[in-house]
């Protein structure tokens, strides 16, 4: 009965979770809400692909890999992208701009279009740019600082790797 189902293609689901993944983090300050329907988009997604490989699909063949490869530098490019684009989004629609910085822009209150004070938007620009700097340079030491593997796990690989030459 298996013989004749489909083979399995992941590429569409690992396409489908990096799209979401780029939705949520690259428009967060746009609609923070989604990361809370993404959890719930996930888990449907993890159900619907439970079924499909059980029931549509041939089983995949298992290949060991030490990571997922592209995908992997495709996520750190969206993440490390997402502090440029929420900036960009925080600093140019919202309100709080115009109250950190109320001589910098000038308001109409009638249309509540605003706009920079001749001379002074480059201010407002290299704030934001400034500030979209230091989330980037907080995130290169947080990447530093925590190693990617902790300490007890390298503890028991470098255990397990001894016991696997000594037998």
């Amino acid at each position: 009965v298996e013989s004749g189902r489909d083979e399995y293609e992941q590429f569409d689901d690992y396409l489908e979770m990096l799209i979401e993944l780029g939705y949520v983090t690259l428009f967060a300050s746009a609609y923070p809400l989604a990361a809370f329907i993404a959890i719930f988009a996930n888990y449907v997604e993890y159900r619907a692909d439970a079924w499909k490989l059980s029931r549509v699909c041939l089983r995949p063949r298992a290949i060991r890999t030490d990571s997922v490869g592209t995908w992997k530098l495709l996520m750190k490019v969206i993440v490390w992208g997402s502090a440029l684009t929420n900036c960009l989004i925080f600093w140019f629609t919202s309100r709080q701009m115009y109250q950190w910085m109320p001589d910098a822009f000038s308001y109409d209150e009638a249309t509540g279009h605003k706009s920079f004070v001749a001379g002074k938007g480059w201010y407002v620009v290299l704030t934001m740019f400034g500030i979209e700097r230091a989330l980037l340079v907080a995130g290169l030491l947080i990447t530093l600082i925590v190693p990617s593997v902790p300490d007890d796990v390298a503890q028991l690989e470098e255990r397990r790797q001894f016991v696997r030459e000594q037998a």
